[in-house]
C-alpha cells in the first residue's frame, strides 16, 4: 500500500509531498562546474588572447556560477515542491498558492501530449511530466522582492500559458503523482459540497 492508497479518519487521502531529488541536482552541479571550469582555463591554453573574447568567457562563465549557485540551493532545499491534498495542488514553481480542484479542467501525461512546433521551441519541457489545463488562473504570488519581481511575474506568466509538473529533478515519479491526484479528484468529486455541483476533471487513465 502506497502513502496516497491510505485513508484518514474522513476517508479523505492524506496530503501527498513532492520534493527536489538532491542527487539529481548533485550530478548537474558537478556538470555545470565542470563546464566553468574548462571555460575559465581556456585563455590560459590559447596564446595572444584578445581582451573581447576573454571578456564573453568571463561573462559566460558568471552565468555558469549563477546556474551552480541556484543548483546547489536546491541540494539544501527541502521545503515540499509540490503539495496534493483535498482542496487542490500546490505546486511551487507556479508561484501561486494552492489552486482548487474546481480552478482545473484537464490534467494530461506527456506520453499523451501532442505540442505544436512554437510551443516545442518557447517552453523547454523535458518528458516525462504532468501538463495542466486551468478555468481560472491561479493568482501569481511574488517570491522575490522588486523590482525582480516584475520579471519573475513576466516569467511565470509565460509558463503558466503551459503550467506543468516536470518529473526531472523531483523524488517521485510522474506517474506516481498523478496517481496521488486521482486519489485526492476522486474523494472530491464524490464529497458533497453546498451547490452539489462540482467541475469534471478529467485526468488520463493509468497504465
Amino acid at each position: 500500500m502506497t502513502e496516497h492508497d491510505a485513508r484518514d479518519g474522513n476517508g479523505a487521502p492524506p496530503p501527498f509531498f513532492v520534493y527536489y531529488n538532491p542527487r539529481v541536482h548533485m550530478f548537474k552541479l558537478m556538470a555545470i562546474l565542470a563546464i566553468a571550469i574548462v571555460l575559465a582555463l581556456l585563455p590560459f591554453l590559447v596564446e595572444n588572447v584578445e581582451t573581447d573574447p576573454f571578456r564573453l568567457i568571463g561573462g559566460i562563465v558568471i552565468v555558469f556560477l549563477i546556474w551552480a549557485y541556484l543548483t546547489g540551493s536546491r541540494i539544501r532545499d527541502r521545503r515540499p515542491q509540490v503539495v496534493v491534498d483535498p482542496d487542490g495542488i500546490y505546486v511551487r514553481d507556479w508561484h501561486s498558492d494552492i489552486v482548487p480542484w474546481e480552478d482545473i479542467e484537464f490534467i494530461s501525461h506527456s506520453s499523451s501530449v501532442r505540442r505544436g512546433i512554437i510551443s516545442a521551441l518557447t517552453r523547454s519541457r523535458r518528458g516525462p511530466y504532468l501538463l495542466f489545463s486551468f478555468s481560472r488562473m491561479p493568482t501569481f504570488i511574488a517570491s522575490v522582492p522588486p523590482p525582480f519581481s516584475f520579471f519573475q511575474r513576466m516569467w511565470n506568466d509565460i509558463e503558466l500559458q503551459e503550467p506543468a509538473i516536470m518529473e526531472y529533478g523531483l523524488d517521485t515519479k510522474a506517474t506516481v503523482i498523478l496517481r496521488a491526484i486521482q486519489d485526492h479528484i476522486a474523494y472530491w468529486q464524490n464529497t458533497p459540497n453546498d451547490t452539489g455541483d462540482k467541475t469534471t476533471i478529467v485526468p488520463p487513465p493509468l497504465g
